[in-house]
């Protein structure tokens, strides 16, 4: 190579963790790969020196964006690049004034257990929960209440448990699923929408990758030859320690794709992908340090490194991604067929029996309430799930085994302790709640998914659905505080989404289904890139101006996610029960197999028109949206007296050929906030709508009598300003926020 692409290679090899949250100080290289030498820079070094140690800000500072410069030099030629890391200020100190007491009933002669933290109150506003002691109490008769205390950290205040104990406790019923979806496979999109149009983009995407590329961390540490494929980037970087988490987001990505097209293509290349991963494990197997059924794109270094409670990023979250690679095989094998997945999950599955049973139930709650390094993704509801296809109690066990008491606790009881909680950390962990629920039938997993979504969408979204900033929950009602360009992480609306799903099944009410389409169109939808180059935001930029950044070779964990987002939420449009059929959402889509259906939209004409293709037995229940809900309903042309219940209109089975229209009333509205009446959002039918310009403070929104059409639709033009539906805004600046 020239001196020249050797600087280019070494540069662009350059890996120093997610810059998007720095907390921890930062490893900065000082050679690269090739022989350059480095050398750093930084604008701020009161927050980053040159060594790579790093300053928080202090709390109330705020967080703070710092230019890293380095310099390559190699042969007397030089080159530069730069990076732009977020530091986060200092989580703020909490003066404990009020612990929460502990009420439990146990049952005579039975064990019983206290939580391993309290749920308290701070001077400065906020719940949380801390790790508690509870002192030994020498319980004699099991009758009546016994009181114990405990002791937290940092207080002279004393935690209360009242247990109670009763001769016979009478577990309490849950819930039972009322409906269940339509599977993807049964659904096909129609032409002509923006769904399908960023679907396509990402089916013409993956039918292009690489799928040695895929494999060739899996490869290189497994021994195996890597057969000449270039290396994986961005977080899956060779010295980056969440390598493997994006093939594992790509299988899901494959299966889901074959599901929603039938194309073999994506079945072919699930066929690749799985033999080449049986073959690393196979490899892997007798290796000195690693255990019988092991897969991963590294060693099992990280997983020993995590019992020692070793913090991120010396080590990143091993079990996410292994949460990745698992729940990709488990799609593979569901919704393709795939057999050989099942080949190398069950023993991957009781290797995560084995390692997790050699600790105590007080070390892996330790391991999981770890910031970033003790993430474990979905894993609880992954082992759930290869229970249900295997039936091994090792892997029910396993997943019980993923129990993070410090979210779990708090939920059950229904308290919002999430203020500077990680939000997809945690998101995940709730909808493995929800699959253990489905397992088990235990309803304190079923509590920790319904108050979750419940405080979530309450107190905690933008108004595109989205949570999080910066990766993190605030204080409940505080969004409009923080309208950065580090807003609602993609990842974290995709997930709610399927926690909003898995609730739906056990209760059909139309406000999920709100929730549902408004995340999904204004944000699910808007988050897509606009090039067949794989490209989802990670952050959803709501700060007046705000520009979107498509996640395309940095291999972001919603990057990931995005493989999978553009065909999950089809298994959502439609669903059953024995008595009706339900049209939860309004996408241009057919719907075949037992029943078949067809959904039309003019959307900017507010109409929408279900087509029934054979003679229906079941009820037709359709969701009115939210914006929508005074919709007039048409059968054959005949306008129908239709009652709603819980957002939904029923109507008799239809015969083949009938045709459904609604009418519903399109037109501009103004989206108060009430966390900040100064603050107002404009939208028009499902869509939110975004004024394109490049100022940096908030507009003033035009009166609504000012707006008119501008040759599109859902365009419209106002003082000069053009507005446009978020989901068509590409890397323009946009507001979606205004002043009255």
């Amino acid at each position: 190579m020239e001196k020249e692409q050797i600087i280019e290679k070494d540069l662009d090899a350059i890996y120093i963790g997610n810059l998007n949250t720095v907390d921890e100080n930062l490893k900065l290289p000082l050679e690269g790969k090739y022989g350059s030498t480095f050398t750093w820079d930084t604008g701020e070094s009161r927050f980053i020196e040159k060594d790579g140690t790093v300053h928080r800000p202090l709390h109330g500072m705020g967080n703070r964006k710092v230019i890293l410069t380095v310099k390559a030099l190699y042969g007397g030629c030089t080159g530069e690049r730069v990076f732009t890391a977020t530091v986060l200020q200092e989580a703020k100190e909490k003066t404990v004034t009020e612990i929460r007491p502990v009420s439990l009933v146990a049952e005579t002669g039975h064990s019983y257990r206290l939580p391993s933290v309290v749920i308290v109150h701070t001077a400065q506003g906020s719940q949380t929960t801390v790790p508690v002691i509870w002192e030994e109490a020498e319980i004699l008769e099991r009758e009546g209440m016994v009181e114990v205390e405990g002791k937290i950290e940092d207080s002279e205040k004393k935690a209360l448990a009242r247990i109670t104990f009763r001769d016979h406790v009478e577990k309490k019923k849950g819930e039972e699923k009322k409906i269940r979806f339509f599977p993807i496979s049964d659904v096909r999109l129609k032409k002509g929408t923006l769904y399908q149009k960023y679907q396509q983009y990402m089916l013409d995407w993956l039918l292009g990758v690489d799928d040695g590329q895929m494999l060739y961390n899996f490869r290189k540490a497994a021994g195996l030859d890597t057969c000449g494929a270039a290396p994986m980037t961005g977080w899956d970087e060779e010295s980056c320690k969440l390598k493997g988490h994006t093939t594992g987001h790509y299988l899901s990505g494959l299966a889901l794709a074959y599901a929603a097209t039938g194309d073999t293509r994506f079945r072919e290349k699930i066929g690749e992908m799985v033999t080449g991963l049986k073959e690393c494990q196979d490899a892997f197997q007798g290796q000195k340090g690693i255990h019988p059924g092991f897969l991963s794109a590294y060693d099992e270094e990280q997983f020993d490194l995590l019992e020692q409670y070793t913090k991120y990023p010396e080590i990143w979250a091993p079990y996410y991604t292994l949460d990745k690679i698992m729940a990709g095989l488990e799609d593979c094998y569901l919704l393709a067929e795939a057999d050989m997945a099942l080949e190398i999950l069950s023993p991957l599955g009781d290797w995560v029996y084995a390692r997790l049973s050699r600790l105590t139930r007080e070390q892996r709650e330790k391991m999981w309430s770890m910031y970033i390094a003790g993430e474990f993704g979905g894993m609880s509801g992954t082992m759930a799930k290869l229970y249900q296809i295997t039936k091994k109690p090792e892997h029910l066990e396993a997943a019980r085994m993923f129990y993070n008491e410090k979210l779990y606790y708090p939920m059950e009881e229904n308290c919002d302790t999430l203020e500077d909680m990680h939000a997809n950390q945690h998101i995940p962990q709730v909808i493995g709640a929800m699959n253990l629920y489905e397992t088990t039938g235990e309803t304190s997993f079923f509590d920790v998914g319904r108050h979750f979504w419940e405080i979530v969408t309450e107190g905690h979204i933008y108004c595109i659905g989205g949570t999080g900033e910066t990766e993190m929950f605030h204080r409940a009602g505080t969004t409009c505080d923080y309208l950065t360009e580090k807003a609602a992480e993609s990842c974290a609306s995709y997930n709610m989404l399927r926690l909003t799903g898995q609730l739906f099944e056990y209760n059909p009410d139309g406000r999920w289904m709100d929730y549902y389409e408004n995340t999904l169109c204004n944000h699910i939808l808007a988050s897509s890139s606009h090039a067949v180059d794989g490209g989802t935001t990670y952050f959803m930029p709501l700060c007046p101006g705000g520009r979107k950044e498509y996640s395309t070779d940095e291999n972001t964990c919603c990057h990931g996610t995005g493989m999978e987002s553009r065909f999950r939420y089809m298994e959502h449009i439609y669903a059953s029960d024995q008595e009706n059929v339900y049209v939860n959402l309004m996408v241009d889509s057919v719907l075949s197999g037992e029943e078949n259906l067809e959904i039309s939209t003019e959307m900017e004409k507010g109409s929408v028109v279900i087509r029934c293709g054979k003679d229906m037995e079941r009820n037709l229940m359709i969701h009115l949206p939210f914006w929508g809900r005074d919709a007039r309903v048409f059968r054959n042309q005949m306008e129908q007296k239709v009652k709603q219940h819980q957002g939904y209109v029923q109507l008799s089975p239809c015969r083949k050929g009938e045709e459904i229209r609604l009418e519903l009333p399109v037109r501009l509205r103004l989206v108060t906030n009430e966390e900040n009446d100064h603050l107002v959002n404009l939208a028009c039918g499902p869509y939110l709508l975004a004024a394109i310009s490049d100022s940096r403070e908030f507009l003033e929104l035009p009166p609504l009598d000012q707006f008119r059409p501008d040759g599109q639709p859902f365009h419209f033009m106002a003082k000069g300003l053009k507005f446009v539906p978020f989901p068509e805004v590409d890397l323009e600046p946009a507001h979606l926020y205004f002043k009255r």
